[in-house]
This record gives structure tokens, C-alpha cells and sequence, in this order.
């Protein structure tokens, strides 16, 4: 057992560790390199916990439509040139692969089908199943292990990743034989909670189908940083006919069949060093900085619906239902992450700035991974009402009580008492403009 617990300990220091490329895939990223695995203490010690709300991510999904072509018709391609010039004697190359980097990529083959696009994996099921057993241990009080729709809302977004999540979310709290029996409301496309970007016209308009949004990842791209990770990735793979385009591609692909399976390594991951892969980790930030976090304020003020459902909830004088549970999108995480105005950096991040910012807070690979979920826990005692904030199983601190791990609900409300009050319609200008949004 001692032997297990050091080879246990010592796998997951080396994910966690900062010097590891897993740490540094962006949104693609599993749930386990950032899960706080480490703490399962009961944070309820005197039973006064009352209330749960909570936001999740769906887990580890399959990729959409457009990187599964990539991965079936332009990687192939890839892969055959890799191999034909590292196993050419005969060609002056600089590098060439390890004879175990060099099997990788011949034993390599697409492993998903377009009819699987975005749908859940079996590692999003594990990552929904262990987040909940890990809740319900340190809130054992709280969510108590057998069902009651009178206790326990679910909800989901219209899509099969986030029922699914729900679902195998449901039988981490109480087991197998309870998996989707549960009652969950009908699910609509664009919901005002869950997906209330999808709902707001202006910012459709003058943000995510704004070509100005993508200018600095775009920049970035052309910058002299991103021209020496190309370099640096051409000449480990012995390639000298590289892209831009071709380093997303592998960079989505490491992120993704890492993201399915810790026993597998992908050989996308092969070509990235450290160095290399917080370049293209960067280029990631850059475009959700500017689409779903502090780039423009609309972004972040829209978040206003799910922050006064949130409020209301925990505020209610109701004893029940006293958990809920809702299965989102990264937008949806991100932008009330920013609404909430936490991993807020001093500077903007720019294509220009990489250097300034490598120690930046807006990171999306520990902030935004698949199965992101941000959680609100109310503490009912004596007569006062205080609440724990927990972003990805960690305590974090809001910005109404930086001193604090509990922050009592009318202080709440006085630090964000516009949002109480926000006029989303107004704000997104939904009376004025008419669109159809995809």
C-alpha cells in the first residue's frame, strides 16, 4: 500500500508540476490537472452549511466538426511527411525523432468519428462522478447521498455533453441506481441562465462576431515569438514547410486526446517543449480574454442573469430546494468568472506583451479547463449568513472580502449591487436589434 500511495503521490505531482506540457492546453485541458485532489476535508464540521449553488462546466467532450477534419484529413498528412523524413537516412536533417517518439506517430491514428462531435467522453463521465463524491465529502450535510426533488435541482443546456454531465454528476451523490432518474426541466436552446450570451444581441454583434475581438491572437500569430516556436517545432519534427495553422492544429490535438486518456500520450504532444507549448498556450488566452473575459465590459456585465440567480437563491428565506446544480459552457464559466472580477491582471493581455504577462492570472488551461465549476455555499449560524466561494474544489476569495474566506451575504449584495439591478435587455440592446444568433 506504502508503494502505491509514492507512485500515486508522485504522478500527481509530476501533472501538477509547472513544468509539464499537460499544465498548458487551454480549455481543452482536462478536469484533473487543476481538480483540487489534495483536500477532502469536511468543510462543514458544524452542520451550518444550508445551501449549494453551483455552476459546472460539462466534462472532457470529443472535439467539434472542424478539428475532427482536421484530425482525419490534414493530420494524416502530417504524420506521413514525419515519418518518411525521419526514417530517410539519406536526407541532412538537424533533429530527428527518438526511435519511441518516432513509433508514437506510426501507431497514430484518428480516433473519433464526426458523428461523435462534442458529445461527452468516458473521461467526462469519471471527471462529473469523482467532482461529485468529492463535494459530497466535504459537504456531507449538505448533499446528502439519496435523491429528493424537493432537495436537489438539475438543470442543463440543450446539448448531449451537459445531460449527460448532469446525469453522471447525479450518480456521483447517490450511486448507480439512481443515474438519470432524477427530474430535470426540458432543456431549452437559449436559456437566460445557463447560455445568456446566446440571448444577448449586442453582444453577438460587437464582440464574438466582431473581427476586431480575434486582432491580437491573430496578431500574436505574426509576432517574432510565435515565428521561433515555429522554427523550434520544425526542427524537432525535421519539417521546414510549417504554419502557423499546422502548430493549432497539433496543439488542439495534443490538448484534446490528452484531455480523453492519462495512460495514452499523444504524439501531437511530441513537438512542444516548455517554451513552445506557453506560446500556443498564450494565442488561447488571448482569444478568450478578448471573447469571454476582461477585453470588452459588455462581456463580463452579461453575466448579470446567472449572478442574481445565484444571489436570489442563496438569499431566499426558502429551505428548498437547498442544491443546484446547473451544467453549462465555458462562455458561460468565463464571463462570470470576469463578472465576479476575479483573475483580473494589472495589464491587459496583448499580442505585444506576452513577456509582461507569463505571469498573468487569466490562464485558461487552470481556470477554464473541462469541468470548470465555480460554487457557492451557504452558511447558516447564529443568526448570520456568510458564504464560502469555491472555484474548482479550491476557496477562493471574492473581491467584496479579500481578507476573508466567508463573505457575509449583505456585504454581497452592497459590492455588487448593480448587477442586482443590471437591465440586460437594455444593456444587450435586445429591443433594438434584430438578429438571429447562431
Amino acid at each position: 500500500m506504502l508503494l502505491l500511495w509514492i507512485i500515486f503521490l508522485n504522478f500527481y505531482l509530476s501533472i501538477h508540476s509547472e513544468e509539464y506540457i499537460e499544465n498548458y492546453l487551454g480549455t481543452k485541458s482536462a478536469y484533473r490537472y487543476v481538480a483540487n485532489l489534495n483536500n477532502f476535508e469536511n468543510h462543514d464540521q458544524e452542520g451550518c452549511a444550508t445551501k449549494i449553488w453551483m455552476f459546472v462546466r460539462h466534462g472532457t467532450r470529443y472535439p467539434g466538426i472542424s478539428d475532427i477534419k482536421v484530425m482525419r484529413e490534414h493530420l494524416p498528412k502530417l504524420q506521413d511527411e514525419i515519418i518518411r523524413i525521419n526514417e530517410d537516412e539519406s536526407l541532412k536533417i538537424d533533429h530527428r525523432l527518438s526511435k519511441s517518439d518516432l513509433l508514437l506517430f506510426k501507431k497514430w491514428y484518428p480516433r473519433v468519428e464526426e458523428y461523435e462531435a462534442k458529445m461527452l467522453t468516458v473521461e467526462g463521465e469519471k471527471e462529473m462522478v469523482e467532482l461529485a463524491e468529492r463535494m459530497q465529502w466535504r459537504f456531507p450535510n449538505l448533499l446528502k447521498p439519496f435523491y429528493s426533488n424537493t432537495s436537489y435541482v438539475f438543470k442543463h443546456t440543450k446539448t448531449q455533453r451537459t445531460k449527460e454531465s448532469g446525469k453522471y454528476f447525479a450518480t456521483g451523490l447517490f450511486g448507480k441506481s439512481v443515474h438519470g432518474g432524477g427530474y430535470y426541466p426540458i432543456a431549452v436552446k437559449r436559456n437566460s441562465i445557463l447560455r445568456f450570451y446566446k440571448l444577448c444581441k449586442k453582444w453577438i454583434i460587437s464582440v464574438k462576431k466582431n473581427a476586431q475581438t480575434y486582432s491580437e491572437r491573430n496578431n500574436f500569430y505574426d509576432t517574432e515569438i510565435m515565428r521561433e516556436a515555429l522554427d523550434k517545432v520544425s526542427s524537432k519534427l525535421g519539417l521546414d514547410n510549417l504554419t502557423v495553422s499546422d502548430l493549432h492544429s497539433m496543439y488542439v490535438t495534443c490538448a484534446f486526446e490528452s484531455s480523453w486518456s492519462n495512460r495514452r500520450r499523444s504524439p501531437w504532444c511530441i513537438p512542444f517543449d516548455i517554451e513552445t507549448i506557453k506560446v500556443l498556450e498564450y494565442a488561447e488566452d488571448l482569444k478568450y480574454y478578448w471573447v469571454d473575459g476582461y477585453g470588452y465590459d459588455l462581456t463580463c456585465n452579461q453575466a448579470c442573469p446567472a449572478f442574481n440567480d445565484m444571489f436570489n437563491f442563496i438569499n431566499s428565506e426558502e429551505k428548498y430546494p437547498n442544491a443546484l446544480f446547473y451544467f453549462t459552457h465555458s462562455g458561460s464559466l468565463l464571463k462570470m468568472l470576469c463578472h465576479l472580477g476575479i483573475y483580473r491582471d494589472h495589464n491587459q493581455l496583448l499580442a505585444n506583451n506576452f513577456e509582461e504577462n507569463k505571469n498573468r492570472q487569466w490562464k485558461v488551461s487552470k481556470i477554464d479547463p473541462f469541468g470548470n465549476n465555480l460554487a457557492f455555499i451557504l452558511y447558516t449560524c447564529n443568526g448570520t449568513k456568510k458564504v464560502l466561494t469555491m472555484h474548482n474544489e479550491n476557496i477562493i476569495r471574492l473581491p467584496a472580502c479579500p481578507k476573508s474566506d466567508f463573505c457575509d451575504v449583505k456585504t454581497i449584495e452592497d459590492y455588487y449591487k448593480n448587477s442586482l439591478t443590471c437591465g440586460f435587455d437594455e444593456m444587450c440592446e435586445n429591443n433594438l436589434i434584430n438578429i438571429t444568433s447562431s
